[in-house]
Order: C-alpha cells, then sequence, then structure tokens
C-alpha cells in the first residue's frame, strides 16, 4: 500500500488517483448549488463505494446517500451514515430482511418500488422487525429501465393509495431518473428542468386525488443542478459529479479541471513513435465508453492523458492501446481521465488520494463489487 508522503511518480501501476483538490471542491460546489435552490442534495455513492468520502459529503451538507443494492449499502451503515436510499427496484424477501434491518437499527430507510408485490413484501419484513420503511414510487419519465410510466396516473394512484394502507411501511413520494440519453433528448438544462416538472405534475394531479405526496426526488449528475430549480421538488440527487469522467466533459456537464479520477499507467511498449502500449486496459478503465450513459462517444473517449497529447484508442483486459501526437519514452508513467469514473473505481482494491504530487492517503473500496 502507498505510503503518506510517497510521490505519485513512485508508484506501481496500474494506480487509481484521486485528485483530492478537485474533489473536495466539487463536493461543496454542488452542495452550495442545492443549498441556494433550497433543496436537499443525496448523493449516489455507487461513483465511490467509499464510506469516508460519503461522511465527507453528508458533512459538507447532503441529507445522506443513496445505494443501489443492499449490500452497497451496508458498509456506508456501518461507518455510520444513517439516512439511505436503495434507488433500485428490491424484489424478494431475503433483501427485504436487509433493509428491515437497518430500519430496526436506526436508519431511515427509503426505497423505491414500483409493484403491488414489492410493496407488500417490504410491509412484511418491516413489520416482522418492528421497522419503518419509506416507500417511494419510481416514475419512469422516459429512460424506461424501470419505474410506472409516468402517463400511467391511474396505476401510480393505485399503488400509492396500497403503500398507505400496508403496516411498517409509508408512501414518502415520487422518484424518477431521466438523464439525458432518452430518445429526443434535449440538452442538459432543458433536460433537467423537463424531469423536474414531469415529476412535480405527476405529484399534483395525484394530490389532487387527495394523497399526500412528502418528497420529489429526481436527477441525476448530468441534470441534477437543472432539476434542482423546478419548484416544487425537494430532493435532487447526483453521483458522478464527486469524479466526473470524460463522459460528462464530452456531454459539455463538466470541465476539465472538474475530474478529480485518473489512473496512472506505464507505457509499456513502443513499436513506432506514434503508437503506445500501456499497463491498463478494460479491468483498469472498465471498457464500457459508449454504453453506459450512451452519449455516443468516440474511440478518442476511452481515456485520455492528463495534460499530454495522448488518447487511448482500444483495450484488451490488462492492455491499452494508444495514439500519441507527442514525443512519449517507452517506461514513462502518465495519467489517463477514464470514460466513466464509476465503474473504473468499481474495478479497483483502493483509491489513492493526492494533493501537490503526493500521496496523502489510500482509500479501501470497501463497497467494491458489492451487488446484491
Amino acid at each position: 500500500m502507498p505510503a503518506a508522503g510517497e510521490a505519485v511518480s513512485n508508484l506501481d501501476t496500474p494506480s487509481i488517483l484521486c485528485d483530492l483538490d478537485r474533489l473536495e471542491r466539487n463536493i461543496a460546489d454542488w452542495q452550495a448549488l442545492m443549498d441556494r435552490n433550497q433543496v436537499r442534495f443525496r448523493p449516489h455513492v455507487k461513483t465511490h463505494k467509499i464510506p469516508d468520502i460519503a461522511r465527507r459529503q453528508v458533512a459538507a451538507g447532503a441529507r445522506g446517500i443513496i445505494c443501489a443494492k443492499p449490500s452497497e449499502a451496508e458498509p456506508f451503515v456501518a461507518a455510520g451514515i444513517d439516512d439511505v436510499c436503495i434507488a433500485y427496484p428490491v424484489l424478494g424477501p431475503q433483501k427485504w430482511r436487509r433493509l428491515a434491518a437497518m430500519a430496526a437499527g436506526g436508519v431511515r430507510l427509503t426505497v423505491n418500488c414500483d409493484n403491488e408485490t414489492a410493496a407488500r413484501q417490504a410491509s412484511e419484513a418491516a413489520t416482522a422487525a418492528d421497522a419503518t420503511v419509506n416507500l417511494q414510487i419510481d416514475v419512469d419519465s422516459g429512460m424506461h429501465r424501470g419505474g410506472i410510466p409516468m402517463t400511467e396516473i391511474g396505476e401510480i394512484e393505485q399503488l400509492a393509495r396500497t403503500i398507505v394502507g400496508l403496516p411498517g411501511v409509508e408512501f414518502d413520494g415520487l422518484t424518477t431518473h431521466r438523464g439525458i440519453s432518452y430518445e429526443g433528448a434535449p440538452g442538459p438544462q432543458d433536460a433537467g428542468h423537463d424531469e423536474g416538472r414531469l415529476l412535480v405534475d405527476v405529484a399534483d394531479k395525484l394530490r389532487a386525488g387527495g394523497l399526500e405526496v412528502r418528497e420529489l426526488t429526481a436527477g441525476g449528475s448530468f441534470t441534477a443542478r437543472w432539476v434542482a430549480e423546478v419548484p416544487g421538488i425537494t430532493e435532487a440527487r447526483a453521483g458522478t459529479y464527486v469524479f466526473f469522467d470524460l463522459m460528462h466533459l464530452g456531454a459539455g456537464t463538466a470541465t476539465e479541471d472538474q475530474l478529480a479520477l485518473s489512473a496512472l499507467c506505464t507505457v509499456v511498449g513502443r513499436r513506432t513513435p506514434g503508437r503506445l502500449t500501456i499497463d491498463g486496459g478494460s479491468k483498469t478503465f472498465s471498457g464500457d465508453r459508449g454504453v453506459v450513459g450512451g452519449t455516443g462517444a468516440s474511440a478518442s473517449d476511452v481515456a485520455r492523458a492528463v495534460d499530454r497529447r495522448v488518447q487511448v484508442e482500444r483495450l484488451t483486459e490488462e492492455h491499452g492501446m494508444a495514439r500519441a501526437d507527442e514525443p512519449v519514452e517507452l517506461g514513462e508513467k502518465l495519467r489517463f481521465y477514464p470514460f466513466h469514473a464509476c465503474t473504473c473505481a468499481n474495478l479497483t482494491n483502493e483509491i489513492v488520494g493526492v494533493r501537490g504530487g503526493r500521496v496523502e492517503l489510500v482509500w479501501p473500496v470497501a463497497a467494491r463489487g458489492l451487488r446484491t
């Protein structure tokens, strides 16, 4: 494990690095943005999977955290995070028992729900654990990966009334995640405003029928800053903002001085001056360019060197094949921004926090690979 004070240039490769100055600035800037809009902020920890970063986000003012799966939440609960949302369609008694145990232990727990079966399973587990679980109905506002379609107001209302009538659970409101990858999506600002307004419209229709809708939560790192501007939204969410990546740089939702995560790699092959091989492949960068987020990325977005004219164009498991538009020496170490920070972080056992060219700390990626 790298030691505090060690020069970054001495680290073995590949190593995943976090620029602490940029990380801290991203956390502070986004919390300030949410505070200005008087909207609660809930970061998604799937980006970093590190409890200490979550504690920093909460200390800055975040309401709590979002996780994808129960197992992903458990290390954060163990670290003292006591307000957790599972932004995923939980189904199955085993998972609900695990979640109910968290709620019984003092965690304010909120979970996505889009069907009666899940609501009844949640009720049964919460009642058995003498706990309360908050359920938010997941509304499909255009991404089509889950949730009740926003046009099916009757189905949404029926599920809400079912939840209201069940013991151990409370109808907490509505949630949606639309992003910018759906068909016909406008730019991120308009997409964020649309996402927020669509959810407010659904809530207004439920309220007209006499239902109390406490929370309206939406957004992601592409849209949350604009979702937060919509009157009626109570909570905005984002994950990748803490690191950002080339996906966001390409979409215009981040600037290069916000990119906090990079992979330090060594040039291990140079058959010609312009063609290089580095020791980071898909098991370092993930290889999901152009798939996750659906931005239609070009080959040059696989990974790009920091402050150097070197582009990774192709990956195998352990090799990165790159084009160099400036002289690069065999054995030279270069830092590369990944296309997608979240999957890159999930592939490493540790992330090295650096400042001023020196190691400051090393974080174990505590929730790495936790998918159940």
